[in-house]
């Protein structure tokens, strides 16, 4: 009787050490396939980062870009933060996140209220919605670009209605270009913000409306105070995706204004492209991407706590 009960322990404890050695040989292989791809982000995510934090703490300029580069501290940050107008590009920044924020959300939010039923129309107003929000920002920049022109469609129509006496230069204008911009970013996030809340519309009860309708919430109350705090862990979250992506935003400001008129539609990631691609300043160009790299990684923590905040 032990004899037998030691054998089949021999038996069992032979068929583990088997398991663990073909899991080994598993997870072995495994890592040779994830190779690829581990050297891909070491040599075009990795490196650029280290390299881009060793430039924000060194004198680099255009004459020793290939050379030696001197460590000088945190003498980029004393020069960007001591320029006149970082305070005022932080503003500006600040601003078209703001637009974008609240433009985009309250947009995104009413077209998910009127697209909710499954209808016809509702399926060819989300497709056109897809391709405004998968449209490249440069392609979008240069429509409304056109759009804006003292000439263009939009000042055309105006006049024609005769709702101004004359061209409003849309995009010459500190304050008008920088509410264009802050607009037309929102144009772009209004499609995604719609996508999602319409989801999450889609899962609300509709036995708890009726309920609350039956309590007399109906209509705009019941949107209220039974949809919206139901929405608001969504909300939350696509409230940080939506600040990101305005945060990051280059390429708008790229074709429709290149920072101006002068500085007044300038941002931190713009002005990070100035100072390295325009005055060659390449210290300081690099520690105001760090520093917009930084914001970005904050929020993409806060995202995360979120997200994850929400699943458990």
């Amino acid at each position: 009787m032990v004899t037998a009960e030691v054998g089949a322990a021999g038996r069992i404890a032979t068929r583990k050490r088997r398991q663990s050695g073909g899991s080994t040989i598993f997870g072995r292989r495994t890592m040779l396939f994830l190779l690829p791809g581990a050297a891909y982000l070491a040599v075009l995510s990795v490196y650029p980062l280290i390299d881009l934090f060793r430039t924000a703490f060194s004198d680099v300029t255009a004459e020793n870009l290939l050379g030696e580069r001197p460590f000088n501290g945190l003498d980029n940050m004393w020069r960007v933060i001591e320029d006149p107008s970082f305070g005022r590009v932080v503003l500006q920044t600040l601003v078209i996140v703001a637009i974008v924020l609240v433009v985009g959300l309250a947009g995104g939010f009413a077209a998910a209220l009127m697209l909710r039923p499954r209808t016809r129309l509702s399926s060819v107003t989300l497709g056109v919605m897809v391709f405004v929000w998968t449209l490249p920002a440069v392609v979008a920049g240069n429509l409304w670009k056109f759009l804006l022109e003292s000439g263009g469609p939009v000042n055309s129509v105006l006049l024609w209605l005769h709702v101004i006496p004359q061209p409003i230069p849309w995009l010459a204008n500190g304050t008008l270009a920088i509410v264009v911009l802050g607009l037309v970013n929102a144009w772009m996030v209004v499609p995604f913000c719609a996508l999602v809340l319409r989801a999450a519309l889609l899962d609300v009860s509709k036995e708890l409306l009726e309920a609350a309708a039956l309590d007399g919430a109906s209509g705009w109350k019941a949107t209220r105070y039974v949809v919206l705090p139901l929405l608001r862990p969504v909300i939350s979250i696509l409230c940080v995706l939506v600040v990101i992506n305005a945060f990051r935003s280059f390429d708008l400001i790229f074709v429709m204004t290149s920072g101006g008129p002068g500085t007044a539609t300038t941002t931190l990631p713009y002005l990070g492209y100035q100072q390295a691609f325009k005055f060659y300043e390449f210290g300081q160009g690099s520690f105001t991407a760090t520093l917009s790299l930084v914001i970005v990684l904050f929020l993409s923590a806060v995202y995360l706590r979120m997200n994850r905040r929400e699943q458990t």
